[in-house]
């Protein structure tokens, strides 16, 4: 019998009724004060570490907290902890408010910290009143956050007798009868619960807009830039590239359809399987995959994804109660990351360990360097894990070169890329036209339905027939208030990680990679891609990784 493994937390807190934890909310607040205290005349650097102190505690209670409601939404002491280290959070952030408000970089700053204090400079730059920042700190525990929270239970709870997860990973059937009655199954849950899901998105996106107005941003999309350490210029070469590569992707849709021999394609057939390809893999067998898949590039990755999974940081069991989706969250107090996923024992799930572990990797680089030089954007934290899962693809492809096996991961990786491309710039352009609807008042049901179709017919064109106009919902990603158009970044990941991946083979190119996840934490984005020969502001960089994925494109045609 194959045992799946669930995650040991025991190592960051005993529990979130433990001393430990709740003597660490305390000892956040001190920090806190402490922090104020030297925004009165501290050095830069002393300032600095006092805060990066804080921000490695506060990291360290959420995700914590955060992680065991994952694994049941439903229990009230999980909810209690998410909600004490949440309100300490916030506590924490007036205080770097007045750190940021407050700091001077005057004196001697090593060079390694210069991006560290520019960004400083920049959100001191984008600051309201002290007195306007506490209150937005105090009324995002009732507000944003709270329905960040509505929306997740919503997801993890809702159900016809089978949960949205359950039914969403019936899209991966090879049953085109089993694929569509559970797309319309989810239909039916999701147009049901749809004005309470557009209630928590119009919350979250009005908060958004009045908060980023007051603190003198342009709009979300160039908070969210600033964020990402990316310039407009490298953002809209990326759409660029996005918009002249959609043909491409139509025409893998037309051969999918071919494919599977239906007329009709569909978004229900997106997932679906080509070939008679079926294995199913323990979750022993994936782990054995992705440690070899890490070794062969490097000994380093190799080695950590067999600690990583002899050390207990996998949650992979599925059960009620327990959160959708995948994630990897790191404990900077500890130097240790944890997985979270729910393993089925399909090729998509092996990809999910890999992806996770890849995230996993980056942080475990970065691992005891202080939080100013070890926090990186989403983009090439989706950079890291992409990579990570094409070097599994190309394990299992060869493994079965000439077979079903390999027709089969070859429609996966072109599954997996249209979706990092084609869906997210769907989603990219849902949420632009949800924030200008929303700064004309509350979003309704149907104006979400509305904009999504919308937005999927621009990037879909009339590849498919029958579209998802719930697919606003059930992405948790909209109701960040912390982070807008959490979209845009998978796609950079993904023709990023690209472009590595055609290098994986150079002697020294496993040091290089090595460099860019070390950089990643101390530098924008545009010079840690510069740091190995990478200029990521021409759209001639970006259609390099389109022309990777239209090779594969071409070679699955000739399986028509």
């Amino acid at each position: 019998m194959d045992i799946i493994p669930q995650w040991n937390l025991s190592s960051i807190y005993p529990s979130p009724a433990s001393m430990e934890f709740l003597d660490d909310i305390e000892r956040l607040g001190e920090i806190g004060n402490r922090l104020r205290e030297a925004a009165a005349g501290s050095s830069p650097m002393e300032m600095l570490a006092i805060r990066d102190q804080g921000l490695a505690l506060s990291i360290n209670l959420t995700a914590y907290a955060s992680a065991l409601l994952s694994t049941d939404s439903s229990d009230p002491g999980y909810l209690r902890a998410l909600s004490a280290a949440e309100k300490a959070e916030a506590e924490f952030s007036k205080a770097c408010d007045a750190f940021i408000r407050n700091f001077t970089d005057d004196g001697d700053i090593p060079e390694e910290y210069s991006y560290a204090v520019s960004e400083i400079r920049s959100m001191k730059s984008h600051l309201m009143t002290e007195k306007e920042e506490a209150l937005a700190a105090d009324l995002a525990l009732s507000g944003s956050s709270l329905w960040e929270h509505l929306q997740e239970m919503l997801a993890s709870s809702i159900s016809d007798g089978t949960t949205l997860s359950s039914l969403r990973a019936l899209a991966m059937s090879g049953d085109r009868n089993a694929r569509k009655s559970a797309y319309d199954r989810e239909i039916s849950l999701l147009e049901k619960h749809a004005s309470s899901f557009a209630y928590a998105l119009s919350g979250v996106k009005g908060s958004v807009l009045a908060l980023d107005g007051r603190r003198g941003w342009r709009s979300p999309l160039e908070r969210s830039l600033f964020q990402s350490r990316i310039t407009e210029r490298t953002f809209n070469a990326l759409i660029g590239a996005i918009e002249d590569s959609l043909p491409v992707f139509h025409e893998y849709f037309r051969i999918k359809a071919g494919l599977l021999g239906i007329s009709d394609f569909s978004f229900y057939d997106l997932f679906a399987p080509v070939g008679s390809f079926d294995r199913r893999y323990s979750f022993m067998e994936a782990a054995s995959i992705v440690i070899s898949s890490f070794d062969g590039f490097s000994g380093e990755a190799g080695d950590f994804a067999r600690m990583a999974i002899d050390s207990e940081w996998i949650d992979a069991a599925m059960h009620e109660g327990k959160a959708g989706g995948a994630y990897d969250t790191y404990f900077p107090l500890r130097g240790e990351s944890r997985v979270f996923m729910n393993f089925d024992g399909s090729y998509d799930s092996v990809l999910t360990l890999s992806h996770e572990l890849g995230h996993a990797f980056h942080d475990h680089i970065l691992s005891g360097l202080p939080m100013s030089l070890s926090s990186y954007p989403m983009t090439t934290a989706e950079t890291a894990s992409t990579f990570s899962e094409k070097l599994v693809f190309q394990h299992i492809a060869e493994e079965n070169a000439g077979g079903d096996g390999e027709l089969f991961a070859i429609d996966q990786f072109l599954t997996s890329a249209s979706q990092t491309i084609v869906d997210i710039y769907s989603r990219y352009l849902f949420e632009k036209a949800a924030f200008e609807r929303a700064a004309e008042g509350t979003l309704s049901a149907d104006d979400c339905t509305s904009m999504m179709e919308e937005a999927q017919s621009r990037a879909y064109g009339d590849s498919i027939c029958v579209k998802h106009p719930y697919m606003w919902a059930v992405k948790s990603h909209y109701y960040s208030a912390d982070f807008s158009y959490y979209n845009y970044p998978y796609a950079f990941g993904e023709l990023f990680a690209l472009s590595l991946y055609r290098r994986r083979e150079e002697k020294d190119f496993p040091g290089l990679y090595r460099k860019l996840l070390m950089n990643t934490g101390r530098m924008s984005t545009e010079a840690a891609a510069g740091s190995i020969g990478c200029n990521i502001s021409e759209k001639d960089f970006w259609m390099a990784g389109i022309e990777f994925i239209a090779s594969y494109i071409e070679r699955l045609g000739k399986w028509l």
